[in-house]
């Protein structure tokens, strides 16, 4: 193997056993003593790659942000209609939180403190993100599959539902998972945003 693909394999280690332990107890409570013996990782190699235990923290919260963002894209670009990519979107949402239920409460915790650098570096990726939904929306709303609305307005709508039901789930507070209620999420998304011309799909 490689050294890059060690470091890289390293790294990802070090991550996913964080992500443990900051599920388990928080970040705050974590000891890094107990996440170099789980990753078989060495101080100095800790802190050559991440500086501290909050610059791993951070470091988890940048990759899973990079992860979802990037399946959910796939979910969602190769939809040629309106209909098929809001609901596909919503229903990748659901899946996603359901089987990476200890990384999607970490991102939802808002518990870590970003550095300048790691704040530039998501406001990029936000900005990504947001322009290749954008784009992909477009094209329906000048067709007419979807309301015209202020181009703030549509996450909020399609997404917002599904994040308050994966808050309830992820705190206890609903048993069904949000895989279990994907169907229904997604077609409330649709139906949210549809235009009321739009045949049915």
């Amino acid at each position: 193997m490689s050294r890059k693909n060690q470091t890289s394999e390293l790294k990802s280690r070090v991550m996913e056993v964080a992500l443990v332990h900051f599920s388990e107890v928080g970040i705050e409570r974590t000891n890094v003593s107990d996440i170099l013996a789980d990753a078989g990782c060495s101080v100095g190699s800790l802190y050559h790659h991440f500086g501290n235990k909050e610059g791993i923290a951070e470091a988890v919260f940048v990759d899973g942000v990079n992860q979802f963002n990037s399946r959910l894209l796939a979910a969602l670009l190769p939809r040629r209609t309106a209909s098929t990519g809001i609901k596909a979107s919503v229903t990748f949402c659901c899946e996603w939180v359901t089987d990476q239920s200890e990384l999607a409460s970490f991102l939802l915790s808002r518990e870590v403190r970003f550095s300048d650098s790691a704040k530039l570096e998501l406001r990029a990726m936000d900005r990504a993100f947001g322009q290749s939904i954008y784009d992909w929306f477009v094209p329906h709303v000048k067709s007419g599959a979807l309301l015209e609305l202020p181009k703030g307005m549509y996450v909020p709508l399609i997404c917002g539902p599904t994040l308050e039901y994966s808050r309830l789930w992820l705190s206890g507070r609903n048993s069904r998972s949000p895989g279990d209620v994907a169907s229904i999420l997604a077609e409330a998304a649709w139906q949210s945003v549809k235009s009321d011309g739009e045949a049915k799909p």
